[in-house]
């Protein structure tokens, strides 16, 4: 009886839809750990010491983003692309090649496998890629100025339109 009048006072009243779809669309959506919420920068050597143990790294290794960067106490990992990680160590979410507890990059959408790795080289150097783009687009050009006479199409009549008098066949009664 009590669970009836509930479902009808959810379905009938909107007031308590919306924070009932309040409630399970908040469970989805704040699913961040809260504790890695940057705090104020820190400028004393007790406030350092307190940033890096939140971030579970040694004094010594901890270092924040510049003040004026706005990343508060986050600290400034090296820009290391899961690429260049080691693909034997035994992590503890493979994936991602990334262990419990540990920081994300500010630039984490930047730095995945598929994505891009500083210390990685490039395939190819600067002047050959740009030798390979201008000889593609320098060859097109050529392509097209040396073949602009030799237009190709269908080919068709000129229009047939018939003299003064009625466009149509049919004779009006």
């Amino acid at each position: 009886m009590a669970s009836t009048l509930l479902k009808k006072a959810i379905l009938t009243n909107p007031q308590y839809l919306r924070k009932t779809v309040g409630v399970l669309c908040n469970g989805v959506r704040n699913h961040w750990n809260y504790q890695y919420k940057p705090g104020a920068y820190p400028k004393t050597p007790e406030e350092r010491a307190a940033a890096a143990k939140k971030y579970g790294m040694t004094i010594e290794e901890y270092q924040p983003y510049p003040e004026e960067m706005g990343y508060g106490d986050y600290p400034k990992l090296p820009d290391i692309g899961a690429d260049s990680r080691d693909p034997h160590y035994p992590y503890d979410n493979p994936e991602f090649k990334r262990n419990f507890n540990e920081p994300i990059h500010a630039s984490a959408e930047i730095f995945g496998e598929d994505r891009y790795d500083p210390a990685m080289r490039p395939r190819f150097s600067v002047g050959r890629q740009w030798t390979w783009f201008l000889g593609v687009v320098g060859g097109s050009m050529a392509l097209y100025f040396y073949l602009e006479d030799y237009k190709m199409g269908r080919p068709v009549t000129a229009k047939q339109y018939p003299g003064d008098g009625p466009h149509y066949l049919f004779a009006s009664k």
